[in-house]
């Protein structure tokens, strides 16, 4: 079954100043089953893993990967991850997220409930993935999240996936405003080419601790989209904002020791309370901006989990 052979064509950010390579140029292994897909993503040998077939549990089951994995699933529909949570722990590191989408039944909604979840290791590209998200209402008592990176995870890229039809978005940093400076500086994470569309708060995120790169991003139908809380260091350019706008949630700035910078966003995202940024994305890595309609245009047609070839912004 054909799946991405791109490899590293496309890694951008904080994942490719940490020189993120995943499975490549090791042996790879294709999956058809739940128990053959926890043995290949563990331990430390260079593989990729390709889905042959989408797995789904009936109750939520959490599966731990390793280090120096390249995890990418199948093109025609063969790489759905169903109740399939993804979980850090100490050993990993150095991996890549291709081509999978990530489904959850709408009953898995408590607070930890999420499905690609980072909080060790240096070095991750999470790329055209998608979250179809589910229907949800104010009142649904929902407090699960699409993605969290955190704690001591770092030199992290998001580029080109698909967010959608949830709550809750994304969450990144140390998860409490306790002003931890354990975890200040963690996550050092780049946020682009990225749709986020109907999910109510925290898309592209909320934010704690670490140093945020957020560019050529389109966020629409959502009530908040930055959430800035404790000690965060956020660079904003050139991101797109369409239907919620209107109500002025681009940021959610709790001013409390965190620094916020906007570059030609549209509408432009204020913050009220924090100060500017004091460090530049491109002291870290080179990056080229699109304009904000041709950022709008280009994830609308290319962000998520394909059923052909992936493509990337030249």
């Amino acid at each position: 079954m054909a799946y991405p052979t791109t490899n590293l064509t496309g890694i951008i950010g904080f994942a490719k100043a940490a020189n993120v390579t995943g499975g490549t140029g090791g042996k790879v292994v294709t999956v058809n089953s739940l128990a053959d897909f926890k043995s290949a993503v563990s331990g430390s040998t260079k593989t990729i893993v390709v889905l042959g077939a989408s797995l789904k549990s009936s109750a939520l089951t959490k599966v731990v990967f390793g280090s120096n994995k390249t995890i990418v699933g199948s093109f025609g529909g063969a790489n759905v991850l169903t109740n399939i949570h993804l979980r850090a722990d100490s050993s990993s590191a150095n991996v890549i997220f291709q081509n999978l989408v990530f489904k959850h039944d709408v009953s898995i909604k408590d607070n930890d409930d999420i499905q690609l979840y980072l909080n060790y290791g240096k070095g991750y590209w999470v790329d055209h993935c998608s979250w179809p998200g589910h229907s949800w209402s104010d009142s649904d008592g929902s407090l699960d999240k699409l993605i969290y990176i955190g704690e001591k995870a770092d030199y992290v890229t998001i580029s080109n996936c698909l967010f959608s039809n949830h709550k809750y978005g994304c969450i990144f940093g140390h998860p409490a405003d306790d002003n931890n400076s354990a975890y200040n500086g963690y996550p050092r994470l780049t946020i682009c080419h990225n749709y986020y569309e109907n999910i109510q708060v925290r898309a592209p995120g909320l934010m704690r601790y670490g140093y945020f790169h957020v560019f050529n991003n389109y966020v629409n139908k959502f009530n908040l989209a930055f959430t800035v809380a404790q000690n965060a260091n956020v660079i904003s350019e050139r991101n797109v904002f369409g239907t919620g706008a209107e109500k002025k949630g681009m940021v959610d700035d709790k001013g409390n020791g965190s620094t916020f910078t906007d570059n030609g966003s549209s509408p432009a995202a204020v913050a009220s309370k924090s100060p500017a940024a004091k460090w530049t994305a491109s002291s870290n890595y080179s990056y080229s901006l699109m304009t904000t309609a041709a950022a709008k245009s280009w994830v609308v047609s290319n962000a998520g989990a394909q059923n052909s070839a992936l493509k990337f912004p030249s």
